[in-house]
């Protein structure tokens, strides 16, 4: 789908963060997209603060089942979290600037699914694409 995208751990949030700043800032990427699953959501919300404060967007943040309490900020246009109530994750909250789309879509109901298996959910996996192929809100 011609989509660059890169993978990795949620302890090298910042360096990843500092990658996307250097890639909005010379044009390289027009928009930016974070997905993160367990610790690695918190890290995606940690980067899309630090790009804040870069003065960027984020198109879209993709969290699956945080297991830390955090906030949104407001330079995200849309946050979809899918958690499971039933177990660990957490809703996410609405930050202090927010004024793009907060989804908190609740899991917990499906039995079938936990913690890790959330992620590897084909009705999930589909959906994240969808809005990943969706999300077109530039980055500057």
């Amino acid at each position: 789908r011609n989509m660059d995208a890169t993978i990795a751990n949620h302890a090298f949030w910042e360096s990843v963060a500092t990658e996307a700043i250097q890639d909005c800032k010379s044009g390289r990427v027009s928009s930016i997209v974070l997905v993160g699953h367990s610790l690695g959501a918190g890290a995606a919300v940690s980067m899309a603060e630090q790009l804040q404060r870069a003065g960027l967007r984020v198109a879209l943040i993709v969290t699956l089942d945080p297991v830390v309490k955090t906030a949104v900020p407001g330079n995200v246009h849309l946050l979809k979290n899918f958690y499971l109530s039933s177990g660990v994750g957490t809703k996410i909250e609405r930050g202090g600037h927010f004024h793009g789309l907060l989804q908190n879509v609740d899991m917990g109901r499906n039995t079938e699914l936990g913690h890790v298996s959330l992620t590897t959910a084909p009705s999930i996996q589909k959906q994240i694409m969808t809005d990943i192929v969706a999300a077109n809100s530039g980055c500057r």
